[in-house]
Protein backbone atom coordinates (compact mmCIF):
# COMPACT_ATOMS: atom_id res chain seq x y z
CA UNK A 1 0.00 0.00 0.00
CA UNK A 2 2.66 2.46 0.82
CA UNK A 3 4.31 1.83 -2.56
CA UNK A 4 1.57 2.66 -4.38
CA UNK A 5 0.95 5.44 -2.34
CA UNK A 6 4.28 6.32 -3.30
CA UNK A 7 3.60 5.78 -7.03
CA UNK A 8 0.45 7.99 -7.03
CA UNK A 9 2.48 10.83 -5.40
CA UNK A 10 5.10 11.02 -7.73
CA UNK A 11 2.99 10.66 -10.74
CA UNK A 12 1.33 13.96 -9.32
CA UNK A 13 4.35 15.42 -8.69
CA UNK A 14 5.73 14.46 -12.21
CA UNK A 15 2.55 15.58 -13.66
CA UNK A 16 2.23 18.68 -11.78
CA UNK A 17 5.97 19.79 -12.89
CA UNK A 18 5.31 18.89 -16.19
CA UNK A 19 2.43 20.94 -16.52
CA UNK A 20 4.30 24.24 -14.59
CA UNK A 21 7.00 23.86 -16.87
CA UNK A 22 4.72 23.58 -20.08
CA UNK A 23 2.86 26.60 -18.66
CA UNK A 24 6.40 28.52 -18.03
CA UNK A 25 7.15 28.00 -21.39
CA UNK A 26 4.45 29.97 -22.50
CA UNK A 27 5.32 33.00 -20.00
CA UNK A 28 8.61 32.86 -21.05
CA UNK A 29 7.79 32.87 -24.80
CA UNK A 30 5.17 35.83 -24.14
CA UNK A 31 8.22 37.59 -21.59
CA UNK A 32 10.29 37.28 -24.83
CA UNK A 33 8.22 39.03 -26.85
CA UNK A 34 6.52 41.49 -23.99
CA UNK A 35 9.68 43.95 -24.67
CA UNK A 36 9.16 44.00 -28.57
CA UNK A 37 5.48 44.42 -28.64
CA UNK A 38 6.13 47.31 -26.29
CA UNK A 39 8.62 48.83 -28.30
CA UNK A 40 6.58 48.21 -31.57
CA UNK A 41 3.99 49.86 -29.54
CA UNK A 42 5.70 52.47 -28.71
CA UNK A 43 7.17 53.50 -32.53
CA UNK A 44 3.53 52.90 -34.03
CA UNK A 45 2.20 55.74 -31.11
CA UNK A 46 5.28 58.35 -32.55
CA UNK A 47 4.33 57.34 -35.54
CA UNK A 48 0.98 58.06 -35.12
CA UNK A 49 1.79 61.43 -33.45
CA UNK A 50 4.14 62.94 -36.09
CA UNK A 51 1.38 62.23 -38.78
CA UNK A 52 -0.97 63.69 -36.50
CA UNK A 53 1.26 66.97 -35.88
CA UNK A 54 2.25 67.12 -39.82
CA UNK A 55 -2.00 66.75 -40.35
CA UNK A 56 -2.56 69.71 -38.08
CA UNK A 57 -0.17 72.00 -39.81
CA UNK A 58 -1.01 70.89 -43.58
CA UNK A 59 -5.04 69.90 -43.45
CA UNK A 60 -5.85 72.62 -40.40
CA UNK A 61 -3.17 75.40 -40.72
CA UNK A 62 -2.02 75.27 -37.37
CA UNK A 63 1.02 77.73 -37.51
CA UNK A 64 3.46 75.33 -36.67
CA UNK A 65 5.47 75.25 -40.37
CA UNK A 66 8.56 75.18 -39.42
CA UNK A 67 8.65 72.04 -37.40
CA UNK A 68 7.57 69.59 -40.12
CA UNK A 69 11.01 69.13 -41.50
CA UNK A 70 11.51 67.77 -38.10
CA UNK A 71 8.58 65.92 -37.91
CA UNK A 72 8.54 64.20 -42.11
CA UNK A 73 12.53 63.75 -40.96
CA UNK A 74 10.95 61.65 -37.39
CA UNK A 75 8.79 59.95 -39.52
CA UNK A 76 10.94 58.45 -42.02
CA UNK A 77 13.53 57.30 -39.56
CA UNK A 78 10.63 55.10 -37.67
CA UNK A 79 9.25 53.91 -40.78
CA UNK A 80 13.21 52.81 -41.60
CA UNK A 81 12.35 48.69 -40.79
CA UNK A 82 8.41 48.34 -40.05
CA UNK A 83 8.66 44.55 -40.74
CA UNK A 84 11.34 44.59 -38.56
CA UNK A 85 9.31 45.21 -35.45
CA UNK A 86 6.97 42.26 -36.07
CA UNK A 87 9.16 39.49 -35.48
CA UNK A 88 7.66 36.08 -35.98
CA UNK A 89 6.45 34.81 -32.54
CA UNK A 90 5.13 37.89 -31.66
CA UNK A 91 1.62 37.71 -32.82
CA UNK A 92 0.05 37.75 -29.43
CA UNK A 93 -3.97 38.11 -29.46
CA UNK A 94 -3.68 41.31 -26.62
CA UNK A 95 -1.98 43.32 -29.37
CA UNK A 96 -4.01 45.23 -32.56
CA UNK A 97 -1.64 43.10 -35.41
CA UNK A 98 -3.44 40.80 -37.43
CA UNK A 99 -1.86 36.98 -38.01
CA UNK A 100 -2.21 37.96 -41.55
CA UNK A 101 1.12 40.04 -41.25
CA UNK A 102 2.99 36.96 -40.60
CA UNK A 103 0.28 34.93 -43.10
CA UNK A 104 1.54 37.24 -45.85
CA UNK A 105 4.78 38.42 -45.01
CA UNK A 106 5.58 39.67 -48.36
CA UNK A 107 2.57 41.93 -48.75
CA UNK A 108 2.87 43.22 -45.25
CA UNK A 109 6.41 44.15 -46.36
CA UNK A 110 5.57 45.53 -49.98
CA UNK A 111 2.85 47.88 -47.83
CA UNK A 112 5.69 48.90 -45.47
CA UNK A 113 7.97 49.90 -48.07
CA UNK A 114 5.02 51.98 -49.64
CA UNK A 115 4.52 54.09 -46.40
CA UNK A 116 8.41 54.44 -46.30
CA UNK A 117 8.54 55.63 -49.55
CA UNK A 118 5.66 57.98 -49.26
CA UNK A 119 6.97 59.67 -45.64
CA UNK A 120 10.34 60.05 -47.67
CA UNK A 121 8.18 62.15 -50.27
CA UNK A 122 6.50 63.76 -48.39
CA UNK A 123 9.73 64.98 -46.41
CA UNK A 124 11.89 65.65 -49.54
CA UNK A 125 8.80 68.42 -50.43
CA UNK A 126 9.49 69.71 -47.05
CA UNK A 127 12.98 69.62 -47.60
CA UNK A 128 12.48 71.77 -50.89
CA UNK A 129 9.84 74.32 -48.73
CA UNK A 130 7.41 72.41 -52.16
CA UNK A 131 4.18 73.63 -49.86
CA UNK A 132 1.94 73.25 -52.93
CA UNK A 133 2.90 69.32 -52.94
CA UNK A 134 2.31 68.97 -48.90
CA UNK A 135 -1.21 68.19 -49.30
CA UNK A 136 -1.05 65.48 -52.08
CA UNK A 137 2.00 64.11 -50.49
CA UNK A 138 0.39 64.05 -47.06
CA UNK A 139 -2.64 62.31 -48.39
CA UNK A 140 -0.52 59.23 -50.04
CA UNK A 141 1.17 58.58 -46.65
CA UNK A 142 -2.26 58.57 -45.57
CA UNK A 143 -3.45 56.31 -47.97
CA UNK A 144 -0.64 53.68 -47.71
CA UNK A 145 -0.76 53.89 -43.87
CA UNK A 146 -4.14 52.73 -44.10
CA UNK A 147 -4.11 50.07 -46.96
CA UNK A 148 -1.61 48.60 -44.25
CA UNK A 149 -3.79 48.93 -40.94
CA UNK A 150 -7.01 47.56 -43.68
CA UNK A 151 -5.09 44.31 -43.84
CA UNK A 152 -3.10 43.49 -41.30
CA UNK A 153 -4.56 45.65 -37.90
CA UNK A 154 -7.13 44.76 -35.72
CA UNK A 155 -10.52 47.17 -35.41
Amino acid sequence: MKNVARLITATSVAAALTLGLGAGSTVHAFDEHEATIDYRQGVMRAIGGNVGAIAAVVVDGAEFGDNLEMHTSQLVALSQDIPGLFPEGSDFPDTDAKEEIWDDWERFEELSNDTLEAAEALHAAVEAGDEGEYAIRFRNLGQSCQACHDDFRRE
